[in-house]
Formats: structure tokens, sequence, C-alpha cells
């Protein structure tokens, strides 16, 4: 474990309009407003399409990363999430917990992969302006990149 105390600077509220995708989205955002590291606060909305890390497949090994996505329509939902610069560009690292509507509101969680926009999305968006955060592979976590504070 490790923790450090957060230097928060601007806040903001981003909405995404029917049709955008919210990843590209969230980085357009914070290239026009030069957010390089931050944590989203809130995250929710509605949307056509979502993709996420999961399988309807038999799974071999519980612990370990699955490669594998699925993809759900006319969702609703709920998440939160983080932005680290890595390589001069924006990454969001965003969960969530949807529910289809049509299908007696079957949940679904996990790692966003991307999401269509149906009726709106809205994000508020946390600046951190220290310490910097950076992505590091993580020999403990099966070699997965997870935020780690630069040195």
């Amino acid at each position: 474990m490790f923790a450090a105390e957060l230097s928060i600077g601007r806040r903001f509220l981003v909405v995404l309009q029917p049709g955008d995708e919210v990843l590209e989205g969230v980085r357009e955002f914070c290239r026009q407003h030069q957010v390089g590291q931050a944590y989203l606060s809130s995250f929710l909305g509605a949307y056509t399409t979502a993709t996420l890390i999961g399988t309807a497949d038999p799974i071999e090994d519980e612990d370990a990363p699955l490669p594998k996505s699925v993809t759900f329509r006319n969702l609703e939902g709920v998440g939160s999430g983080t932005i680290v610069t890595v390589d001069d560009l924006p990454v969001p690292h965003i969960h969530v917990a949807l529910g289809e509507k049509g299908d007696r509101a079957a949940a679904y969680a996990g790692h966003l992969l991307a999401a269509t926009v149906q009726y709106v999305t809205e994000i508020v968006v946390e600046e951190v302006l220290s310490p910097r955060l950076t992505k590091r592979a993580d020999p403990a976590a099966r070699g997965l990149a997870n935020i780690a504070i630069a040195d």
C-alpha cells in the first residue's frame, strides 16, 4: 500500500452529448483544458453501447486479468476513475456499474473500454496538482499498469 496527500486544483463539470464516445470525450476535455491528472468524483449517464473487460465464457484462472471484453446495449449507470498522463497523452481509467434497461436491469460492473452516450453523461473532474502520478507495470498485480506516484 502507498498513500499520498493530493493537492487539488480546478474542478470541472463535463457534459457529454448523445453520440459522443466517452473515453475520447474525456481525453479531448483534458487536451482542451490542459488537465494532466485528475480523479473523476462523479460519473453517471446513459449509453447506447458500453464495452467492459469481461467474458460470458468459463474462466480458467479467476485471479488472472481477463483478456476478453463484452459489449452491452441500452444501459444506465455510474462510475468513477482517474486520469494520468502517459507519453504526453491523457489516459482515463474508469470503472462502472451499469444496468441494462431491457433485461430487468441486469447489472454489469468493471473496467470501461468504450461507451457511446445515449442521452447524456455527466462527469465531475477534480484536477490533481500534486504529487505527479503515472502508470507502472505492477508485478504484484500480474503486470497490469497501475497508478503510481512518479519519482
